[in-house]
């Protein structure tokens, strides 16, 4: 697991928040303090990182992506003013870039064990480029991306074959036979998923000759212990919301505009957050 810091320099920060949209200013503005500053509390530290990432985001392109990691931040601000030690961490030396994967996933220890399963898949396409993301409430994560090539065997329905290839990057991450519910936001995606279960394995998108779908509609015929739920994209739903972040991610990092470790790193922060948040309500219930 990768435990980012939350501090930026004060020059990063200006760099960065000189290029915000003015409405994102405005909401940095109030979080600037915990990237700042070293602030030891938990509640500030991920007050911090969420920050952090929502600024790398935006500084990759990705507004939508920054606006909803400050959202999750907001939510989880300290409700009062309070006090602690204020100290400066060196952090970790980086180690040496990696080699560019198509995909990379990871587990979070701490979330090991956590039941019942909950999972939720997404995609990204953007300028040729699609990304796949998936999270599951026990820790794991996972993310990939490529370019559209020319004569691309996903056919015309590109983005809904992405869709499905986001659920067979989940469940090549699961062992077999585990109880799990799959939240997709996609309609058509949870049409040919629910078909795919019930046993209709040559259903296939429009136009695709894609080789990896028919291994996952096999796969599914004989997975009864998955159930396929829909989810309102861009809803505020946080494992929704954490797997469109991952898409992007995945589709960014295929397009090279991000290293495999700052990659890796920003999804294992954003996915511990958001599984912080989400275990919230029901730990206090």
């Amino acid at each position: 697991m990768f435990a980012l810091s939350p501090r930026m320099s004060p020059a990063e920060f200006r760099a960065v928040y000189q290029a915000l949209p003015a409405d994102l200013q405005t909401r940095v503005g109030r979080l600037q303090r915990y990237v700042l500053v070293s602030l030891e509390c938990e509640g500030c530290v991920r007050v911090g990182v969420l920050t952090r990432l929502a600024l790398r985001s935006a500084a990759a392109g990705a507004p939508g992506e920054a606006a909803a990691v400050l959202s999750l931040a907001e939510r989880i601000l300290p409700v009062e003013e309070h006090t602690h030690p204020v100290s400066v961490t060196a952090q970790k030396p980086r180690t040496a870039p990696k080699k560019r994967p198509a995909q990379l996933t990871g587990r979070i220890g701490r979330w090991a064990g956590t039941r019942p399963l909950v999972a939720a898949t997404d995609a990204s396409w953007k300028d040729g480029c699609g990304g796949t993301g998936f999270l599951t409430t026990d820790g794991r994560w996972g993310f990939g991306g490529r370019p559209t090539v020319p004569q691309d065997p996903a056919g015309p329905s590109k983005i809904l074959v992405t869709e499905l290839r986001a659920v067979g990057l989940l469940l090549a991450e699961v062992p077999p036979g585990t109880p799990m519910t799959v939240l997709v936001d996609s309609r058509g995606a949870l049409d040919l998923l629910r078909r795919w279960r019930r046993g209709e394995t040559r259903a296939l998108p429009g136009g695709c000759s894609a080789p990896d779908l028919p291994p996952l509609a096999r796969l599914l015929a004989r997975s009864p212990e998955l159930r396929f739920e829909h989810v309102k994209a861009h809803s505020g739903h946080l494992l929704n919301e954490a797997a469109d972040a991952l898409a992007s991610i995945g589709r960014r990092h295929a397009a090279g505009a991000l290293g495999v470790h700052e990659a890796e790193e920003r999804s294992a922060g954003l996915v511990d957050s958001f599984l912080r948040s989400w275990s919230e309500p029901r730990l206090s219930a």
